[in-house]
């Protein structure tokens, strides 16, 4: 399919996933100029129509949920044409710091899984369940959205106590659904069960219930109840713990009856857990920290321009500028976790994970938040540019022999107290 141009518009470039029902295209829109994803269904006839995916995501309105554009079939597939998602997944986001033995603290985890909440009560007030909440289906973009993805499960509560087989990923469905005897209209309570499983892994690092069969989980979930958190850590909050140990309990009617209330509950932890470490006035106000030189990341595998690059930061910011070099894309990550710099300079060819991956990569992941992001190349391509834009990366300096003025020219537009006028 790729290379092709579906509907006369949608010029198919890369795929971007697939699963068991469908394939996720990323293709250019010839008539807006813009990247969208086109999701192309499996064609198998005992497959539910990709058509009520889209039917279903057009009547959703919300930043967590994706945007639909539009519909149809091309050589006898359906497909959908959706707004391209940039980022990284929460799953992919857990097993990075698993790797860094880094945990989530409390108020991240609430800032993660309370736009999640939000996105599934409306879903629900729609009258439809996911079914299959999962971090693999949660999408961490760079301009701070947290977006529920792959509807290719939903179903209408109407249809949720008629199926004929089950249907989710195992370690996120409750009971009732591994022996699908979801009563009918009770499917949004699936969703509730697998948010809990969500805040509690992120919480913990693990899932509450671990097993290596399907039946073996079942024996589980039928026998043992999910340990309290506040119980495995300090600092989680009582009332997290009883939440969190509502929306696992076994049977459905114990738990909390709607995603909507529960995002009420997590928004109200956050407030007053940010009205707690508010100064009271302004004599307990931080003071002004004193002002210090820059600390400038360069991101670049070629020694000679690093070198020549670092000549030129100091050059532009004085000679108190803290310059510090990574090889490739997975040293800056680490470098950014450690000791978040000021500004970073980017190149976007490089080795392992190339400029716009380690972007896509920050962003999402929200590390680094307030670093400036330059991205340096020798010679970027106009759809590179493009998503460098989308990414939030809205400077771009190119190499050769008007190197060195414009370092200095974009160093004086991010930093303008730093840097020097000479020239």
């Amino acid at each position: 399919m790729e290379g092709e141009l579906v509907d006369g518009v949608y010029e198919i470039r890369t795929l971007l996933g697939e699963g068991g029902m469908a394939q996720v295209y990323e293709a250019h829109d010839r008539i807006l100029d813009r990247l969208v994803a086109v999701k192309a269904a499996w064609p198998k006839p005992d497959f539910p129509p990709l058509l009520n995916e889209g039917r279903a995501l057009a009547r959703f309105r919300h930043p967590s949920l994706v945007s639909v554009h539009t519909a149809g079939e091309h050589r006898g597939i359906e497909f959908l044409v959706m707004e391209r998602i940039y980022g990284v997944s929460l799953a992919e986001h857990i097993r990075h710091r698993r790797a860094l033995g880094v945990r989530f603290e409390v108020d991240e985890v609430l800032r993660l899984v309370a736009p999640l909440a939000e996105a599934l009560g409306v879903v629900h007030r729609a009258g439809v369940a996911h079914r299959d909440v999962k971090p693999a289906n949660v999408m961490l973009t760079p301009d701070s959205r947290i977006v529920l993805m792959d509807f290719g499960l939903m179903l209408p509560e109407l249809f949720v106590g008629s199926q004929a087989s089950i249907a989710g990923s195992p370690p996120y469905m409750p009971p009732e659904a591994l022996t699908n005897t979801v009563a009918s209209g009770a499917g949004q309570l699936i969703d509730v069960y697998a948010l809990g499983v969500i805040l509690f892994e992120l919480l913990m690092g693990r899932r509450p219930f671990e097993a290596e069969s399907l039946v073996q989980l079942y024996a589980i979930l039928a026998h043992e109840t999910a340990p309290r958190l506040d119980e495995l850590r300090d600092d989680v909050p009582p009332e997290l713990a009883e939440l969190v140990a509502e929306m696992l309990a076994k049977a459905p009617e114990d738990r909390p009856a709607s995603a909507e209330g529960v995002a009420w509950e997590l928004q109200a932890m956050l407030r007053e857990r940010a009205s707690r470490g508010r100064p009271k006035d302004a004599a307990q106000a931080p003071s002004k920290p004193e002002r210090r030189g820059l600390k400038v990341l360069v991101v670049e595998d070629d020694d000679d321009i690093a070198r020549v690059l670092g000549f030129y930061v100091k050059q532009v910011a004085g000679k108190d500028t803290e310059v510090r070099r990574a090889c490739d894309g997975e040293e800056a990550i680490a470098a950014l976790r450690s000791d978040a710099p000021d500004l970073m300079l980017l190149d976007l060819h490089m080795p392992k994970m190339n400029g716009i991956e380690v972007c896509m990569q920050v962003r999402g992941e929200r590390i680094a938040p307030a670093c400036k992001i330059v991205s340096v190349s020798a010679g970027a391509q106009e759809h590179d540019l493009q998503l460098l834009h989308q990414l939030g990366m809205h400077h771009f300096v190119q190499k050769g022999s008007e190197l060195r003025r414009n370092i200095a020219h974009v160093m004086r537009e991010l930093f303008p107290l730093h840097c020097s006028e000479l020239d």
